[in-house]
């Protein structure tokens, strides 16, 4: 099944680009398309679409992202319900919202540039494991409905029907929703990358990369698409501290101490790769290469699969070892679950919370806060021995 690529930008990367599915209509007017006048000089729904886009060109991450899942929603409401973006209603996104979790296996496939035909919506990582997370079509969702408030705000729609919600704010979550890996998931983690095999040339390759990727991410709780536009010269010395400095959401700077771990991680890998055991002022060098060319960039996307990849050999070795709750917990962990776990296990080793919440640029302290787990284990240590009145159960011990 191949997917017709919508032409949100005109230029070198659409030149074989088809704009619309033979479903789509692109000169349609929904029953939700305001009448009268409008902020924006769209006339489809394409073209809408293109204009909230464009609010964001200056931040490329960003564009990246929210590109990602407009388009798999219009191809979604075209191909699937036979629908254009103006003729969505709340029954619509509902079944989106089914569909993302567990998308036809025809939209699924190995990553793929855009303009491949073989380019899937979705990533197939194995046999039986395709979808988003939960966490991922919440956000999935957040950006559709900014989209769709978006048009209604320009007068291009009359409603959003990702507005609507059900009594509790969809982002409401339980405390506990993080997913992050264990102290002892962790220790396993390092102790296994340590033992990969390293016999042949490639498989040293592979071997070194994937030990500093993962304590690139645990020890610095970078975001997944802050790492492939780094540079080792973004690991500074500034007045005789080692710092990463990080381009992160919204194109905001931000320092990022180097603990010793870090330091000898990157130190390993430089000296791997034939270059000084420190970066230099100014060093273009990529702070994670390909080992497909010399000192060549990698992709977002490359990372994801080799953590992804990573986190599963390293679940079914636990598995075989018996180490099953190890196991389980790497089964389907991700950039994001280091990320959490960084959190967590650097306000368990004493770090001040507002130390935390800088080292993870949280723009609110309560959103750090949700790592603390301290009081709910003195809850549950002041509660496991507590028992009701007697029972009958007790008569038969």
């Amino acid at each position: 099944m191949s997917f017709p690529t919508l032409t949100f930008f005109p230029g070198p990367e659409d030149a074989d680009a088809t704009a619309v599915d033979w479903q789509w209509n692109p000169a349609a007017h929904g029953w939700n398309r305001q009448h009268g006048h409008c902020l924006i000089d769209a006339g489809s729904d394409v073209e809408a679409v293109r204009t909230w886009l464009k609010e964001y060109r200056d931040r490329p991450r960003t564009l990246d992202s929210y590109r990602k899942e407009a388009e798999r929603f219009l191809l979604w409401s075209a191909m699937k319900r036979g629908k254009n973006l103006s003729d969505i209603n709340r029954d619509d996104v509902l079944e989106y919202g089914l569909f993302l979790r567990n998308p036809d296996i025809s939209w699924c496939g190995p990553t793929r540039p855009r303009q491949h035909p073989e380019w899937k919506p979705f990533a197939k990582w194995s046999d039986g494991k395709h979808g988003l997370a939960a966490s991922s079509c919440a956000q999935a969702h957040v950006i559709l409905s900014n989209l769709f408030n978006y048009l209604v705000e320009a007068g291009y729609l009359s409603r959003n029907p990702f507005a609507l919600k059900r009594g509790r704010s969809m982002t409401a979550r339980a405390i506990h929703d993080e997913r992050l890996l264990e102290k002892d998931t962790i220790d396993y983690l390092f102790l296994w990358l340590e033992s990969l095999p390293a016999e042949t040339v490639r498989e040293k390759q592979h071997a070194e990369r994937t030990l500093w990727i993962v304590s690139l991410y645990y020890y610095t709780a970078a975001r997944l698409r802050e790492i492939p536009s780094a540079r080792m010269a973004d690991i500074r010395l500034i007045r005789g501290n080692w710092w990463f400095r990080v381009m992160g959401k919204g194109e905001k700077e931000g320092l990022v101490p180097v603990p010793q771990a870090l330091l000898e991680a990157v130190q390993r890998y430089r000296r791997f790769l034939g270059l000084s055991p420190l970066p230099s002022p100014g060093e273009t060098t990529p702070l994670v290469c390909s080992v497909y060319g010399k000192l060549s960039p990698i992709s977002a996307a490359s990372l994801h699969k080799i953590i992804k990849a990573t986190m599963k050999a390293a679940a079914d070795d636990a598995r075989t070892g018996m180490r099953l709750q190890i196991a389980a917990n790497l089964e389907y962990a991700t950039t994001h679950w280091l990320r959490h776990s960084s959190a967590s296990h650097q306000l368990e080793a004493g770090l001040p919370l507002l130390t935390v919440s800088q080292n993870l640029r949280h723009a609110q302290i309560e959103t750090t806060r949700r790592y603390l787990h301290t009081e709910d284990d003195d809850r549950h240590q002041a509660t496991v021995n507590w028992r009701g009145p007697r029972s009958a159960l007790d008569d038969v011990q």
